[in-house]
Formats: structure tokens, C-alpha cells, sequence
């Protein structure tokens, strides 16, 4: 494993030449213009810059990328057309099965035994996808963490690589092969039905600062802490029923809207029923996996509707 050079300073030069090996490899394998790039705040997973989908992404021979990366940046991957597929291969089943039946470029993510396989989609769109095991196909929009890239844990993305090409593949073809891993319809872009109450695994009291807040039982009235407010008083949040209401846009939801919202997958004012859908709702189930500790189990509930959100 990779250590942490801040806490070995001796593997610092070794991490610097295995960023830009892996780095190197990606320029090869990724010349196709579909790529595009944004930039990843450093070992994090998480985007720097807001609107990346649609202006704040370059194309992976932009020396500010290059540059980003060489001062300690981590970097993602995305086709904006949906005309590429990453599909988290997390596990033995899911690498065995695209290895026999369509067998593509891949390369390892942070995590041991895990790995990224990258198809290039003939008949596009294809959007994000769900997998058993908390695994994701990555369509439109949908980014992967690219090689040269630092995981939380310290390990280097890309260490490993197949010397396989760029696969291209038809949308159907994909989906059949991934068949037995897929946990809805893929024909199915809404979001399943599911209640707005509590959801156990975290509470808005995590998530925003009440401490400038005014109580009354378990209602907490402040200012909203993404856009601000004028009067000091125009978000209110209910911790028993884990649930916050925008006066400013008369808009709310529970904790996976805030995230939505403050992770700049959705505008507040956006905030109401029925807005977290399509590849909406799978990318802020895929960032609250990432970022807010939302587990594998608990997400599958919720995509089956078994779990409140």
C-alpha cells in the first residue's frame, strides 16, 4: 500500500513518480475528445468547482489540468454526452463477468481488489446505473476518479492497469452482460417512491451548524448557510422529523435534498418534491455513499424502497 507521505516523507519521491506514471498512462488511453476532466479536491473524491457538468471541465490536454496535478490535485473523469461508461468492477463476480464477455481497458481505484473498467458507448446516452454492492455504471455526468489520483487512504489510482484498449460497446450489450449485477430496470429513470421522513443512518443536526440558531422544541430557525438570508430566520429545521423548509423558495426535503442541495447537485429553490430525480437522485445517493457515510445497505433499501429518506 501506498503510505501517506506526510507521515513517511521518504516515499514522497516514489508517490510523485507513481502519480505520473499512472498520469502518463491516462493521457494515452484517454485522447478521445468524449473525455472531459474536472478537477477533485486533493485526495478527496469530491468536485473543486461548481457546475462542472456543463462549464468547469477541460479536456485532458489542458495544461491547467496538468498543472493541477502535478501540485497535489486529484482529478475526475466524465462524458458529458453520456458516450463513455465507467463501471465500478468492486468485486470478483463483476470483474470476472467483463473479462470473459467484454473485456476492456481497466485500472485499480484505492481501495485493494478494486478496479474501474471503461467502455466507450457506441449508441449513447447511457446514464448512471445502480449495482448490487454499492456498486455504480457511470454514464452522463456520472464521473470516476482518474489514474495519477490520491484516495483518502493514501493509495495511488491506477497502479495497476490492464493493456487492454478502450472497449467500444453498445448500451444494450453492456446492460445485458451486467444483468445478473443490476438492482432496477434500467429503463426506469424515476426515482422510486419513498416517504420523506427520518432516515437513521444521519441527522440534519450533522449537517448544518445550529448553533446560531433559534430553538423552539425540536424546531431550530436560522439563516440558510448556503445563500445566505436577510432577515437571520429563513431556514427551519425539524430534527424529529429530520426535515428543513426554505422560506426564501418555500422549498425543502430531508437529508438527502440538503445534500443534493449543498453539494450543488441541485439549486435550493429546486428543493421540492419530485426534484431528485433521474441521475439526480443516483448522483446524491452516490455522494451521500461517498461523503456522508451512507452505507451499501442502506442505500440498496433505498433504491427498493424499503427505507425512508
Amino acid at each position: 500500500m501506498i503510505q501517506d507521505p506526510s507521515q513517511n516523507p521518504e516515499n514522497l519521491k516514489q508517490d510523485i513518480l507513481n502519480r505520473d506514471k499512472s498520469f502518463a498512462v491516462k493521457k494515452i488511453n484517454f485522447t478521445d475528445p468524449c473525455f472531459r476532466v474536472l478537477k477533485l479536491l486533493p485526495r478527496r473524491k469530491e468536485p473543486l468547482e461548481k457546475e462542472w457538468t456543463t462549464k468547469n471541465n477541460y479536456p485532458f490536454n489542458s495544461p491547467e489540468i496538468d498543472s493541477w496535478i502535478r501540485n497535489g490535485g486529484n482529478y475526475g473523469i466524465f462524458c458529458p454526452n453520456g458516450d463513455c461508461a465507467f463501471v465500478d468492477a468492486d468485486f470478483l463476480e463483476i470483474q470476472t463477468t467483463l473479462d470473459k464477455n467484454v473485456p476492456t481497458f481497466w485500472y485499480s481505484t484505492g481501495r485493494e481488489g478494486h478496479r474501474q473498467d471503461v467502455f466507450k458507448i457506441s449508441n449513447p446516452p447511457l446514464r448512471n446505473i445502480p449495482l448490487t454492492g454499492g456498486a455504480y455504471i457511470k454514464g452522463q455526468n456520472g464521473y470516476a476518479v482518474g489514474p495519477g489520483s490520491v484516495h483518502p487512504n493514501g493509495r495511488i489510482y491506477g497502479l495497476e492497469m490492464s493493456d487492454r484498449p478502450i472497449r467500444a460497446i453498445t448500451v444494450k450489450e453492456l446492460l445485458t452482460v451486467l444483468k445478473p449485477f443490476l438492482l432496477r430496470n434500467p429503463e426506469s429513470r424515476e426515482r422510486p417512491q419513498i416517504k420523506r421522513e427520518e432516515v437513521a443512518w444521519l441527522s440534519l443536526g450533522d449537517l448544518i451548524d445550529l448553533s446560531k440558531f433559534r430553538k423552539s422544541g425540536s424546531r431550530y430557525q436560522g439563516p440558510h448557510p448556503i445563500h445566505g438570508s436577510e432577515t437571520g430566520l429563513n431556514l427551519s429545521i425539524d430534527l424529529e422529523r429530520n426535515v428543513w423548509h426554505c422560506f426564501r423558495h418555500d422549498s425543502g426535503g430531508s437529508v438527502l435534498e440538503w445534500i443534493a442541495v449543498s453539494e450543488g447537485i441541485i439549486d435550493c429553490s429546486e428543493a421540492i418534491p419530485g426534484a431528485l430525480r433521474r441521475e439526480k437522485f443516483w448522483k446524491a445517493l452516490e455522494v451521500a455513499h461517498e461523503k456522508y457515510g451512507l452505507t451499501k445497505e442502506t442505500a440498496v433499501k433505498i433504491i427498493k424502497g424499503e427505507r425512508k429518506v
